[in-house]
């Protein structure tokens, strides 16, 4: 009964391809490529599709290790060769989930361009099983790049074949790392998270936040560096909070781009800095220090009944909100933000949705989420979710309007 009930479904879901994917207990088994092909040929299908094969055949099983594989992106205009990778699994509590992410990356540091994304040797397959809408990370990270900060994560969606199975729907994302920021030698990228994981880390003086020093996969620091490192973070903080401290706290941060950062972290109602989790800074050897890049929405985000201000208390912003001229440029940032927003963000929503529609039927059904109803819509259809997203949106540019205008 199952087995038919589910086959109805994606034929339904499917209508007008050229194949019937057909389950077996639960799984979509032995994809052929030349289907796909005839999807794109008949233009039923316009999703790329990532063919990954791992060389033991039997899919991804752990985050602690690399595992051989090679892939192929199909898209309706062209197929990439033959890439040799590896591959392993990413995330802390996604990893836990039914549908798991996993990160990629090149040998030998190659450095490959993807549907159309600048070149890079680390790439990052977000799974979104948390999020019934598949598109809240690609929203979000939409919505940074209407901003000045330096670099945002570009991404595009997948359907993932592994090992000759359907595996839905994916976000391909370019990985955060300071390479792409131009951080070399004689600057450095933190990342204040609490699970504080990273073989580098410390926590500061006064608000005891854990911070985790990002280097590049085979860069290690030395006693010197990491005290560097240690002192500059922990003079920002000094320099805050201290009110006997004779430093000057706008010298040491650019302050634009930490209103830009809030402001993304304010308009997707993202909590996770409260704790704090996903809050990336660098320093790119001037020694100043610059919030961004924003990563990580799939969680707790664009929710209607998140109201009034989320994160005035998080990491440093206490301080900073208390600091007229921080207060001004906030101001001034969202008045040239405001716009840009109203002007593309409702839209993108809309034709990201359209895109991903019947990717995501089959994926809800592969991977529905039966518990963890953090986001608040994880019960809804597709469309219901979609359009709560959006009303989440114009709220908090409603919200921060307000909050903003009386700065």
């Amino acid at each position: 009964m199952y087995r038919l009930f589910f086959a109805v479904i994606v034929a339904l879901s499917m209508q007008g391809c050229a194949y019937l994917l057909e389950s077996k207990g639960g799984s979509l088994k032995d994809i052929d490529k030349d289907d796909i092909e005839r999807e794109f040929a008949d233009g039923t299908r316009t999703l790329p599709v990532m063919f990954l094969d791992t060389e033991s055949g039997k899919g991804i099983k752990n985050k602690e290790s690399w595992k051989d594989a090679e892939f192929r992106i199909y898209t309706p205009e062209s197929r990439t060769p033959k890439y040799e990778i590896s591959v392993k699994g990413r995330g802390n509590s996604t990893w836990s989930f039914p549908k798991k992410p996993f990160n990629i990356k090149f040998e030998d540091k190659e450095a490959v361009s993807l549907l159309g994304m600048p070149e890079s040797s680390r790439w990052c397959m977000l799974a979104n099983w948390r999020d019934r809408t598949n598109i809240r990370n690609a929203i979000a990270l939409e919505i940074s790049r209407l901003t000045s900060l330096e670099w945002t994560p570009r991404g595009e969606f997948v359907d993932l074949v592994l090992d000759d199975d359907w595996y839905g729907n994916f976000y391909l994302t370019e990985k955060v790392e300071p390479g792409k920021l131009g951080i070399h030698t004689n600057g450095f990228m933190i990342f204040i998270d609490m699970h504080y994981d990273k073989t580098y880390r410390f926590t500061t003086k006064i608000k005891k936040l854990p911070v985790n020093i990002i280097t590049e996969s085979d860069v290690s620091l030395d006693a010197k560096k990491f005290s560097e490192i240690r002192q500059a973070i922990d003079n920002v903080e000094n320099t805050l909070y201290n009110s006997k401290s004779e430093g000057n706290w706008n010298s040491l941060l650019d302050v634009q781009s930490f209103c830009d950062w809030f402001l993304v972290e304010e308009i997707t109602g993202c909590n996770e800095p409260t704790h704090p989790y996903g809050v990336y800074m660098y320093c790119k050897g001037d020694g100043v220090l610059r919030a961004g890049p924003c990563w990580d929405f799939d969680f707790h985000t664009f929710r209607p009944d998140l109201t009034g201000l989320i994160n005035g208390k998080s990491v440093w912003f206490d301080a900073l909100l208390s600091k007229p001229e921080f207060r001004a440029t906030l101001k001034a940032r969202w008045a040239e933000l405001k716009p840009l927003l109203e002007d593309r963000i409702p839209a993108y929503i809309d034709d990201t949705a359209d895109y991903i529609r019947e990717s995501e039927t089959i994926d809800h059904q592969l991977w529905p989420i039966k518990h963890n109803n953090r986001n608040g819509d994880e019960f809804l259809t597709f469309d219901e979710a979609v359009q709560r997203l959006k009303l989440s949106f114009l709220q908090r540019v409603a919200f921060l309007d307000d909050y903003c205008s009386a700065l």
